[in-house]
């Protein structure tokens, strides 16, 4: 929007989200036909830096068997809090990819109980992308590099 509105010629040049292939990448496929069809995307601060408030919660973590979270570190526990206060299982597998598809890649496996607590105890430090779902257990047998 700021290039538009100050008549700055630009171009969009497609490319991979890291919330697809930063999950590939790191042994995690966004659907599978034993978990899910559906996966929902979603920002974990809003534009004033706070929790999204705009996020409806309760259907997110009723609706969606994978959620993949962009920006979510700051908030990483009150999110996991929201999602289990509505629903979602402490013991529902979480992956934490910070680095994805570099030499430096790394994935925390934990639980929506625990990521926030692990986070901390293991300081991973964003950027990060974050999914949330039975998708996570597969890694155990799709990750080709460790």
């Amino acid at each position: 929007m700021c290039l538009v509105k100050a008549d700055i010629p630009f171009r969009i040049i497609p490319g991979i989200s890291v919330g697809v292939g930063g999950l590939a990448y790191a042994g995690i496929p966004l659907t599978h036909r034993d978990f899910n069809s559906a996966v929902t995307f979603l920002t974990g601060h809003g534009i004033a830096g706070d929790v999204p408030e705009r996020h409806n919660w309760d259907s997110i973590a009723q609706g969606s068997p994978v959620i993949v979270m962009y920006m979510a570190m700051k908030y990483l526990s009150k999110i996991s809090e929201r999602l289990m206060q509505n629903g979602r299982s402490q013991d529902e597998p979480v992956a934490v990819i910070t680095q994805a598809s570099l030499p430096e890649q790394h994935v925390l496996e934990t639980t929506l109980g625990s990521c926030a607590i692990d986070v901390e105890k293991y300081e991973i430090k964003p950027p990060a992308i974050i999914v949330v779902g039975e998708v996570v257990s597969l890694r155990e047998f799709l990750k080709w590099m460790d």
